[in-house]
């Protein structure tokens, strides 16, 4: 997409480039695009299975191809760059059976770089082998890993910890790093890094980042009571955290979002067990299911319903 000089007149001002922050442009394009193959290595590499996928000309699936279709026309404006996104979702359907908004989130910002096949190749990795389970609608893995992190904030950070959990949940706020993969939340330099950290460290480092950006926004947390303004904080709200904003110590626009990521690469979990964390989530979240099920029984509703963890709105 970068690489056309159709994108940039057609493209420039999509919703999608609003932490683009001059990062990628037309003169940089073939060296970023480069870059981002790049992706495509460490996912081959990093992945304990084959990630080699087949783009379909069809999913099989008509309300799933609705959802695609509205998703792509929120974020691209011509024709042709909507069907390459919706090629891409409606590919990964057939093994994954499910749809979170943040893969679609994901999705957009690779094709920017990558054509669509590799696109695919990069999403199912992360599927199968990453972060598997996270891009459902209702998906078990990422509770499970956003009540990890809680776990981690109260290790790390206790006092921020306790000030946000009597504000909100973290499921609430960390889908849009684990997910999402911070596509809306950091800017686009800082994307890469991060993606790029990540496909190298795998998925404790999504950990580390979360721990990070906490660690940044420190300040401004302890700073208020109230919930819609703590969460715009931890989903860095461009309104609070624009492309331009510089860390501490530092004149350089932007460096705000890169430290976070360097900080990331750099956070020491310490001995923090994350299977053992993660078993601990499990186990809560089994009691939880346990006692609602029974609730629902008592009130002689429907058991069989499902709760739905999300937190996404139209970007």
């Amino acid at each position: 997409m970068i690489g056309s000089e159709e994108f940039w007149k057609t493209e420039a001002d999509a919703p999608l480039l609003n932490r683009n922050a001059d990062f990628v442009s037309k003169e940089n394009a073939a060296e970023m695009i480069e870059r981002a193959r790049k992706l495509v290595d460490l996912i081959e590499s990093g992945a304990g299975t084959d990630v080699s996928i087949e783009l379909v000309p069809d999913c099989g699936d008509e309300g799933a191809r609705r959802i695609f279709v509205l998703d792509a026309e929120r974020t691209f404006k011509d024709p042709k760059h909507r069907e390459q996104m919706v090629s891409v979702l409606q590919s990964l359907w057939p093994e994954l059976q499910d749809y979170h908004q943040g893969l679609g989130f994901l999705v957009a910002f690779l094709l920017l770089y990558l054509p669509p096949k590799d696109v695919a190749k990069v999403a199912i990795g992360l599927h199968r082998d990453y972060v598997p389970g996270y891009f459902k609608s209702a998906p078990a893995a990422y509770v499970r890993d956003a009540r990890v992190y809680q776990k981690l904030m109260h290790k790390f950070f206790p006092e921020v910890a306790t000030t946000i959990e009597d504000l909100t949940c973290p499921e609430a706020y960390v889908s849009k790093w684990f997910i999402g993969m911070n596509v809306h939340v950091l800017t686009f330099e800082a994307m890469m890094l991060f993606l790029e950290a990540f496909l190298e460290k795998k998925d404790t480092f999504l950990f580390q980042f979360g721990l990070a950006l906490l660690k940044n926004v420190q300040p401004d947390l302890v700073a208020t009571k109230d919930v819609s303004k703590t969460l715009a904080i931890l989903r860095l709200d461009q309104s609070l955290y624009p492309n331009t904003k510089q860390a501490e110590g530092s004149d350089q626009p932007g460096s705000f979002f890169t430290r976070i990521v360097e900080d990331a690469i750099n956070f020491d979990l310490g001995d923090a067990d994350i299977e053992k964390l993660r078993e601990e989530a499990m186990e809560e979240m089994r009691l939880e299911e346990e006692k609602r099920k029974e609730r629902e029984k008592q009130l002689g509703l429907d058991s069989d319903d499902e709760i739905v963890f999300s937190d996404e709105e139209d970007e």
